[in-house]
Order: C-alpha cells, then sequence, then structure tokens
C-alpha cells in the first residue's frame, strides 16, 4: 500500500501540486492499477499456461528474388523533369 509520503514523493518527481485530499484518493487510484499491472504480469508470465493456437510460422517471404539495383531507375529519371547524374535534380531547399 502507498503511503502520504509515496504519494508525495510521486507528486514532487512528476512536478505536480497534490492536495492533501488527493493524496488519499490517489494512495487507493494507484494500489488499484499497481494490484492490476501485477495480476497482468503474473498472467504474461505464465507461458506455459496457454499452449499455442494452430500452428505457427513465419508469414514473411523470403528475399531471395529481390529485384536488382538500379533495375527501373532509367524508367524513373525519364518522368522527371531535370536529372542530374542519375538523381532527381530539385531546387534548393537551404
Amino acid at each position: 500500500m502507498l503511503t502520504k509520503d509515496d504519494i508525495k514523493h510521486l507528486s514532487t518527481l512528476a512536478r505536480i501540486a497534490v492536495s492533501e485530499a488527493e493524496e488519499e484518493s490517489l494512495a487507493k487510484d494507484l494500489d488499484a492499477v499497481l494490484g492490476y499491472v501485477s495480476e497482468v504480469a503474473a498472467v504474461a508470465t505464465q507461458k506455459d499456461a496457454i499452449p499455442p493456437a494452430g500452428d505457427l510460422r513465419n508469414i514473411m517471404r523470403d528475399d531471395d528474388d529481390v529485384h536488382p539495383g538500379g533495375e527501373f531507375t532509367d524508367m524513373i529519371l525519364k518522368n522527371a523533369p531535370d536529372t542530374e547524374d542519375g538523381y532527381f535534380k530539385v531546387k534548393q531547399i537551404f
């Protein structure tokens, strides 16, 4: 259980002003939140409790058949209004 000193310390760290009435309310609320987090953490660590659903496998394809670099460069640069040394030429920004 969080004490009033804990709440004061947390409010100092968070740089927020907390009145005495709010301290009690915050202590109860934070205890509830921390209790819920500990329940979730306990469930999340029980990996063997729930068997995996179906066949787990990677659905991403292997990149064995990738396009060679520059295969479409000339075709793309033909559509550019201005190019220089194989790059798009644009106005200077800075």
